[in-house]
């Protein structure tokens, strides 16, 4: 084997030293109910990673709520006992004092924060809370900080994705959306909150042009629906064929995992061989009832042509 020259060699123990010093203290935030109706609460997942082979002194956690939402408690893995969370203005403070090495072979697995955030109730559907998390060491040389960003959507339903195509045959034009449906965090896995969303009494979906007559206005029994799993859920049109005459080709609905990262339910809807405007839109309003429920969002698009692309207003800016 080739010898390195000293300067490469240098180079090359300077580079593993940057990197390790950088991966020493990893703090991550996520949200996990995404969107969240207003007057609900948010459960925000800190996950904080020791990777040196040595602890980390004097680490500090602060998290930076977004305005109109409230601190209202965090526990911690892995019992989930409760932990205190000083409060000034909109950051909350969380000292930990030495932090062990973890998530290695021979290590114990990193222990979580979940703080649980209120969202004021009167903070607008479609409005984005941006939250931050910052950890830091009383030994910055060797454990430098590190910090996160998550985005959060206020409301009952958030449209990720949509198409619309325009066919050149008459009655053949295409519409699909994609969108998550909100449903209520919890303080912790050991108190789990039932799940808001309930397909066993029906779906309506109505979906077109905001302010408009719905393009699509189809309510589907429960019964209609062919489900898989236990732990988690797919459900969907059991013959989509009784449904396409109504202008409806797909209905998917994923139910997760009660403690998955992201407690929410997905909504696919997809109809083709209609009949659009050519002007429809320019936002397009999809709207789910369920189990006395009822769960809206509207939608811009992004681009023209002969298909237009849609975002849900709840987007990261």
């Amino acid at each position: 084997m080739a010898k390195l020259t000293p300067v490469l060699a240098a180079l090359l123990v300077f580079g593993l030293a940057t990197h390790a010093a950088a991966r020493a203290l990893d703090v991550s935030l996520d949200d996990r109910v995404d969107p969240v109706p207003a007057g609900d609460n948010i459960v925000y997942e800190i996950d904080l990673d020791v990777t040196s082979g040595s602890p980390a002194p004097g680490v500090v956690v602060t998290l930076t709520l977004p305005p109109g939402t409230t601190f209202v408690s965090a526990v911690r893995q892995p019992d989930y006992a409760p932990i205190t969370g000083d409060v000034a203005g909109s950051e909350v403070r969380f000292d930990l004092g030495e932090e062990p090495s973890c998530n290695a072979p021979d290590l114990p697995a990193c222990n979580q924060i979940w703080a649980l955030v209120n969202v004021g109730g009167s903070i607008d559907p479609g409005t984005v809370l941006k939250a931050g998390v910052v950890a830091t060491s009383s030994d910055p040389a060797h454990f430098p900080s590190d910090a996160h960003t998550v985005y959060t959507s206020v409301g009952s339903l958030a449209i990720r994705t949509g198409r619309l195509s325009f066919s050149a045959n008459p009655g053949r034009d295409r519409l699909g959306f994609t969108a998550d449906v909100g449903r209520d965090g919890w303080p912790s896995p050991n108190d789990p909150l039932p799940p808001t969303f309930d397909i066993s009494s029906g779906v309506r979906v109505r979906l077109g042009g905001a302010g408009e007559t719905p393009v699509i206005d189809v309510t589907v029994p429960g019964n209609a629906f062919k489900c898989s799993g236990t732990a988690s859920q797919r459900c969907r049109l059991a013959d989509p064929r009784v449904w396409r005459p109504f202008g409806l080709d797909r209905l998917n609905v994923f139910l997760p995992y009660r403690l998955m990262q992201r407690n929410n339910a997905a909504i696919v809807v997809q109809a083709t061989n209609l009949s659009l405007a050519r002007d429809i839109g320019p936002e397009m309003e999809l709207t789910i009832d369920a189990a006395g429920e009822t769960y809206t969002d509207t939608a811009l698009f992004v681009g023209k042509g002969t298909r237009l692309t849609y975002t849900h207003t709840q987007s990261k800016p």
